[in-house]
């Protein structure tokens, strides 16, 4: 079980549009009975389900059942493959709509594709795509299972970059908001986190997704991997970093999570939280006091000894970067470059201070007289001591993630509503 642990360590089966757990079709035939949907009369037939006319059976719930426990690196048991067939069934649900959808598109995910992806995986674990097969096969799956899984997720990661992509505008005015209301709770207490998300917009599928909740929890307690279960099950963006949420102030949360917190002492494993539009699970890593430092500032400076200040405009207006201020510093006659490190604000020049107070990361200020010469300064990185501010760029990455998981869930649900789905 080691070596195959170590195979799914690198892969990650779960995209922004991960499956929903446990959710059922609104349309419910006459024929579908509580009886029909226990998971051991399953066992007793050879469909389980009926998606638009097109069958699942019971084979392929068995088989993915089997890659959920390999993939989270818990050893299959009849106990623990039986939990997990609803679990099973409810994904493969998910994915024959998603494929059916891509087929109304036209789109088509060639076995190139999921080579391609695979070949990666593999490479993440230090093997090739047979090697990975093998572990599959040992654990009595068929590798054609995963590739199924994966097919499905490329197509509908298309469809929704194709239908959303271009349409989710985040502005400048939003990243700042957050960014300061992140700044503002830097010293409050914080909490370092990782989520698990299943969305549920009914309360029926709310009471279905919590036991599907509780069989993870159970799962993670006898020693699945946290990052692993998120990457497989979550329906946050945070899935695709195994549910990590790095430091954040509870006030980011909703209320019912807030309260979970100031009662839990880390490191801790939440029960599921049920909110508005679904169910959370929490690892609670650790925990910090708002005790924080001063704001660290990481600079390098370009320096014109010879008071060539036309030199230091134009080199500042060739727009270069952190990346390469360097390299560029080099090629130009008289100017000289020097990294200045990371240095707290509260030990800058006031002159420094103002100069960079308004500079984008990765920009360079207006010129500044020095000592040494006329100067650039580039601000290369902003954090808060004791407390790691994200930059412009991962909270831009973060609110468009977030539009499209929030897309991509409606319009599965919308197809499940739409859709025939009979239960053997």
């Amino acid at each position: 079980m080691t070596a195959i642990r170590a195979m799914v360590t690198g892969i990650s089966l779960a995209c922004l549009c991960g499956p929903v757990l446990a959710q059922t079709s609104d349309i419910v035939t006459p024929t579908e009975t509580a009886e029909t949907q226990d998971p051991q009369a399953q066992l007793l037939g050879g469909v389980a389900a009926v998606v638009n006319d097109e069958v699942i059976s019971i084979s392929d719930v068995a088989q993915r059942a089997r890659l959920l426990l390999v993939t989270l690196g818990v050893q299959p048991t009849q106990e623990n493959l039986q939990q997990l067939l609803p679990r099973a069934l409810e994904d493969l649900i998910d994915e024959r709509l998603q494929l059916q959808k891509a087929a109304e598109f036209d789109l088509e995910v060639s076995d190139a594709d999921i080579d391609a992806s695979i070949q990666d995986m593999a490479r993440q674990n230090s093997t090739d795509i047979e090697g990975m097969y093998q572990v599959l096969r040992q654990s009595g799956i068929n590798p054609e299972t995963l590739r199924e899984q994966m097919r499905a997720e490329i197509a509908w990661r298309r469809i929704m970059s194709g239908l959303y992509g271009s349409r989710i505008r985040i502005s400048q005015l939003q990243i700042s908001s957050l960014l300061d209301r992140i700044e503002s709770d830097a010293g409050k207490t914080q909490y370092q986190l990782a989520e698990i998300f299943l969305f549920a917009p009914t309360e029926q599928d709310k009471q279905q997704v919590l036991e599907g909740a509780n069989v993870i929890v159970q799962q993670l307690s006898q020693g699945a991997r946290f990052e692993l279960a998120a990457q497989q099950y979550s329906n946050s963006p945070t899935a695709a970093v195994g549910g990590d949420l790095g430091w954040v102030s509870p006030t980011e949360l909703d209320p019912d999570v807030q309260e979970v917190l100031a009662n839990t002492e880390p490191p801790a494993l939440t029960s599921p939280i049920v909110v508005d539009d679904g169910v959370y699970i929490y690892a609670i890593r650790a925990k910090q006091d708002g005790q924080t430092g001063p704001k660290m500032v990481t600079l390098m400076q370009v320096l014109s000894p010879d008071n060539q200040r036309a030199a230091l405009n134009a080199f500042k207006l060739a727009g270069h970067s952190c990346n390469d201020v360097e390299a560029a510093a080099a090629e130009e006659e008289g100017l000289v470059y020097a990294s200045l490190g990371e240095v707290g604000e509260d030990v800058l020049t006031d002159q420094v201070a103002m100069a960079i107070r308004n500079v984008p990361e990765g920009s360079a200020s207006d010129i500044i007289d020095t000592p040494a010469g006329p100067a650039l300064l580039y601000v290369c990185d902003r954090v808060q001591s004791g407390f790691e501010m994200p930059s412009r760029e991962q909270i831009e990455d973060r609110l468009f993630g977030q539009q499209i998981a929030l897309q991509s869930q409606r319009e599965l649900r919308d197809l499940k509503r739409e859709a025939t789905i009979i239960r053997r």
